[in-house]
């Protein structure tokens, strides 16, 4: 079985915080150190698939290429086959789906969305109406993927760096 990216992640921090760091003389090393240490304990939630995330991310992507493929049929234009295509298919069976499948079924979906936006875009001033409230209800999807995103990220530990480094 394959260690999990967090393990590492943690061994190596350990390591720097309890066996390197009290050899380092100069307090501003330290810092350096505590602080490329708080860097290194952000990875793992950025590298590791989160299925959740993919599945809502998947969710909401068919949700923009439907509301974006509504406005571009409403206003009679023709739409290329990438569009057309991820529009038509059924929603997939997530359930047992791999990480790796996730992630390429999801960067389908937004290579489709962008497609759209751009069209959308291209003949704004045909369909006015229908591309603003289709880009308002596409970004009020994109602004909860941001929003959760940006949740990943854990509290910065400055105080303890700052701590560390007086401390000796």
């Amino acid at each position: 079985m394959e260690t999990p990216l967090k393990t590492f992640v943690e061994r190596i921090s350990h390591t720097l915080e309890n066996v390197v760091a009290p050899e380092l003389s100069s307090p501003m090393v330290r810092g350096q150190l505590f602080a490329a240490v708080e860097l290194l304990n952000q990875l793992p939630g950025r590298f590791e698939y989160r299925h959740d995330f993919l599945v809502q991310d998947i969710g909401a992507g068919r949700q923009m290429l439907a509301t974006l493929t509504e406005a571009l049929r409403g206003a009679g234009l023709e739409m290329p086959e990438e569009i057309s295509a991820a529009a038509a298919a059924a929603a997939p069976d997530l359930t047992g789906a791999s990480g790796e499948q996730l992630w390429e079924g999801r960067t389908r979906l937004e290579a489709a969305v962008s497609a759209a936006l751009d069209l959308l875009n291209a003949h704004r001033a045909e369909i006015a109406d229908a591309a603003a409230g289709a880009e308002r209800a596409v970004l009020a999807l994109l602004q909860q993927g941001a929003l959760r995103d940006l949740m990943l990220f854990r509290r910065q530990r400055f105080d303890k760096i700052s701590q560390r480094v007086q401390e000796e």
